[in-house]
């Protein structure tokens, strides 16, 4: 065999080991808060930076949702959004649905953090 092909193989099957590249679950549809981001979006990683250092997770409950490679979280993205009168060609991420209301881009959604865990 190839030693070139063999290298893609196993690179191969360390990604999907990994997780990499692969879309993350479904969204917790039932939670009050829901944090919708995109993986390659550089506004989500400020948020997601702002989180890990916080420790956000410890302190407020909320269900996170990947939309550029998730179909599913996607399109409750949307779903979510219309509810807080977003039309579809405007839905962005980084965007916070939380018990109705939603927060968009990544000063609101961390303001939002911010006002949680005071």
């Amino acid at each position: 065999m190839n030693k070139y092909f063999l290298t893609a193989v196993f690179l191969g099957f360390g990604l999907i080991l990994s997780g990499c590249g692969q879309p993350s679950g479904d969204v917790d549809k039932n939670a009050s808060i829901i944090f919708f981001y995109g993986q390659e979006c550089p506004h989500c990683k400020i948020v997601e930076k702002y989180i890990e250092e916080n420790k956000i997770a410890e302190k407020v409950n909320f269900s996170q949702g990947e939309v550029y490679h998730n179909k599913n979280n996607s399109a409750f993205l949307a779903e979510k959004a219309g509810e807080c009168g977003i039309d579809t060609k405007s839905i962005g991420v980084p965007l916070l649905w939380a018990e109705g209301k939603c927060y968009v881009g990544d000063e609101d959604v961390i303001e939002f953090f911010e006002e949680k865990v005071k």
